[in-house]
């Protein structure tokens, strides 16, 4: 088989690998969280970069405007997050992640370790660190192409 054969190949595997971790993890936020994919993905960028403006939500998880601003309204009634304008200029708006959004993306963030377990474990020690050095030279390389 071809070099570019086999690549493609690969590449299918890692998209449905992909794929079917997402599709667990959607199943246990829906049901477990009663959130959607993109609502837990709002919190967990709240939780690690701290408050946001909508445009940085947008940008972050290549989503509008208004439907970060449709997802923040339905946190917003759940009590996960609010929202607080900035002192020195009132008009701008930060989302910010609650003390209870704090608590729920943490339990959702350990649920979502155990799921990756789960798909990793038929993987030895010697496989996760080939994975992770070859994962890491692909990423390095994508971020020299950038610059």
């Amino acid at each position: 088989m071809a070099r570019s054969e086999q690549l493609f190949e690969v590449a299918a595997m890692y998209r449905a690998l992909l794929k079917n971790i997402s599709k667990e993890w959607k199943k246990i936020s829906t049901t477990e969280y009663n959130l959607t994919f993109p609502q837990s993905q709002v919190l967990y960028i709240l939780m690690k970069r701290g408050p946001q403006k909508v445009s940085e939500l947008a940008e972050a998880l290549a989503l509008t405007s208004p439907a970060i601003t449709s997802l923040t309204d339905k946190l917003i009634a759940l009590g996960y997050v609010e929202r607080e304008r900035a002192e020195k200029d009132r008009r701008v708006v930060y989302t910010k992640i609650t003390e209870e959004g704090h608590k729920i993306t943490s339990k959702m963030i350990e649920d979502q370790k155990e799921v990756i377990q789960e798909f990793f474990s038929v993987l030895s020690e010697e496989d996760i660190q080939h994975l992770r050095r070859i994962f890491s030279s692909m990423l390095l390389n994508i971020d020299q192409t950038e610059c």
